[in-house]
């Protein structure tokens, strides 16, 4: 456990006890305490960080000394713990939280997919000052709404330091979902590289940390598999691009040790469990980076809600976490045995790992890692050929990608898109190019709500996943229990593009930096609208406004999910809903953090 070195504090009594709590089930049973968050319904949780119970929470921020993976590191740390400790509140509460800056540069916290006023959101420059060295914030709040939700800075490159935790909502009333036991499941990425010095990296040369690349095996392999003609086409139209079919991360396990409650995959974290017990996992992805496939090889996973608001059970038996998102599932463990709870990462350069076990110490099996995919057609169906500089596209019609270097996608010289059956399953007749007349449109001449828009792939995963190898979420699953009250069509679109450069590592919306831009995107108060999202480049991004829920249209008609944050795969058109009753100033950015430094960063203003 990545546990501070250094005690500068007495603890009290209570906080011994929650610490000792934090230790698990069968620690707290031998040692002969109840954990001081258990609740009538007999729910127990071993979040190794420890835990921070509300409504009233106190928080120190330092950088300390403290090994991560077995190695020395200097983490930020949040109460001597990095990732922070779990802070629980419950719905309906007033929660104060007094936050001390003991470092020497400003932090922040900001409360992820909390609805709060925007002077409490956390975000320097934006809705406040930032936190000083030596001073206390206290942020307050009314508390309401329920779920699984996280914390982390928004200031610099903290979060890649270490400064992120989760935050668990219970509900005000007993919630209709039955378990016994829950565990809390912290994604993070952790490089023992200045963070500052990984984003030079970045901008000095694409793909620096992409040691997976395409060798002269694999081209001889294309060939057998797809033809000399063929192959030899793709390879020169990503040499135009300058980029490479294997850009899946910028980020890989080159650098990164990919960590579950701040443990690596060596260190084996355990989630306990009595066999027949239904265990419900919260699962946060807190990493600054990395995208992660998560799986329980022998158990089957039933999806129970998403970013913290309840979705309609979904068995499965594997989901993609973007960055920023939860995901919580129910497991049936019967029989008396571990299995392993297996983190990989998207471009499969590492994972992280857990094990969920009857007894401390067990460990079981660890899956064969798979092979790294390569992007296809949907990559470069949205990027365009010829090199384009997607930093300077503020001007370009994107409507029909028609000025795409004049490419004809119908011919491809002739290439036989028989033999691409490996280009992610993808469905080409979305594109972009479906007629308007074959989606509902209403009397103001929108889609109508909730349904899916052209140009959108909520019934895929995404790179790297093989639909038929194993029963996989997809967006197109999630389903609302109830409608969301707000039923109004919208009243306008507003349409953003993803933009970016990857060689010169530029990020950005609508081709312009956040540096570039001359004033917010404006909400009106209380209008309903529709945001598009179009995702021109070829790397995944994970969208998350502030503020407001986005009510993500996957085609579930009234009962659309509500998301904080929204995975945009290359090439695909994303929209969502949105009730703008949140008046103030809101971050809207990728969360990716090297992204959204790098430019691709927006303010929203509701007035």
């Amino acid at each position: 456990m990545a546990r501070s070195s250094i005690i500068s504090h007495p603890l009290s009594r209570r906080q011994v006890l929650k610490g000792g709590a934090a230790l698990g089930l069968g620690s707290a049973a031998a040692m002969g305490l109840t954990p001081a968050w258990a609740n009538p319904w007999g729910r127990t949780n071993v979040y190794a960080q420890g835990v921070e119970e509300g409504p009233e929470v106190s928080l120190a921020i330092r950088r300390e000394s403290l090994p991560i993976d077995g190695q020395e590191a200097q983490p930020i740390t949040i109460n001597g713990t990095s990732p922070g400790p779990l802070i629980r509140l419950k719905e309906g509460q007033d929660a104060v939280l007094r936050v001390t800056n003991l470092l020497d540069e400003p932090t922040s916290i900001h409360w992820h997919g909390l609805i709060l006023p925007p002077e409490m959101d956390g975000v320097p420059g934006v809705s406040f000052a930032g936190i000083a060295p030596g001073e206390t914030f206290t942020y307050r709040f009314p508390v309401c709404q329920n779920g699984t939700y996280w914390y982390h800075s928004h200031s610099g490159m903290q979060e890649q330091l270490g400064h992120a935790g989760p935050l668990i909502i219970d509900a005000a009333e007993r919630e209709p979902i039955r378990y016994d036991r829950e565990h809390v499941l912290l994604l993070t990425d952790w490089t023992f590289e200045d963070p500052m010095s990984v984003f030079r990296n970045l901008k000095t040369m694409e793909g620096y940390y992409n040691f997976q690349e395409r060798t002269i095996a694999d081209f001889f392999a294309d060939v057998r598999n797809n033809g000399f003609a063929q192959t030899a086409e793709m390879r020169g139209m990503w040499a135009q691009m300058r980029m490479s079919s294997r850009d899946i991360a910028d980020v890989t396990g080159s650098t990164y040790t990919y960590l579950l409650n701040g443990h690596s995959p060596q260190e084996n974290w355990n989630a306990l469990f009595k066999a027949g017990e239904r265990v419900r996992l919260r699962v946060i992805n807190g990493s600054a980076m990395s995208y992660f496939d998560v799986r329980i090889p022998g158990l089957k996973m039933t999806v129970v809600a998403a970013d913290g608001q309840p979705v309609q059970p979904v068995p499965v038996d594997e989901f993609r976490i973007g960055v920023a998102e939860t995901y919580d599932v129910l497991v049936s463990p019967e029989d008396d045995r571990a299995y392993t709870i297996f983190a990989e990462a998207m471009d499969r350069s590492g994972y992280a790992r857990a094990t969920l076990a009857p007894r401390e110490g067990m460990q079981a099996e660890i899956p064969k890692r798979r092979q790294i995919a390569d992007r296809g057609m949907e990559a470069m169906g949205a990027h365009g050929m010829g090199g384009m500089d997607h930093s300077n596209m503020a001007g370009m019609d994107h409507s029909g990608m028609s000025n795409m270097s004049g490419m004809d996608h119908s011919s491809m010289a002739g290439m036989d898109h028989s033999g691409m059956s490996n280009m992610q399953g993808m469905d080409h007749s979305t594109m972009g190019g479906m007629a308007a007349e074959q989606a509902k449109i209403g009397a103001n001449g929108l889609l109508l709500a909730g349904e899916a828009q052209p140009g959108s792939r909520y019934d895929q995963a995404g790179i790297g996943i093989d639909p038929d190898e194993r029963r996989i979420l997809v967006y197109r699953d999630l389903k609302a229990i109830t409608p969301w009250p707000d039923r109004r069509e919208p009243g306008r679109e507003l349409e953003l593009h993803l933009t970016g450069n990857m060689e010169r590592y530029i990020w950005s919306f609508d081709g312009k930096k956040f540096s570039e831009v001359t004033g917010p995107i404006h909400f009106v108060k209380d209008e309903r609208l529709r945001l598009i999202l179009i995702n021109d480049t070829m790397m995944e991004h994970p969208i998350h406004l502030h503020g407001m829920w986005m009510e993500l249209e996957n085609g579930q008609g009234e009962l659309i999910p509500r998301k904080h944050t929204l995975n945009v795969k290359p090439g695909e058109r994303v929209s969502a809903l949105i009730t703008a009753d949140a008046e103030g100033s809101w971050a809207f950015h990728c969360h990716l953090l090297y992204h959204m430094d790098a430019g691709m960063f927006r303010v929203v203003q509701v007035s």
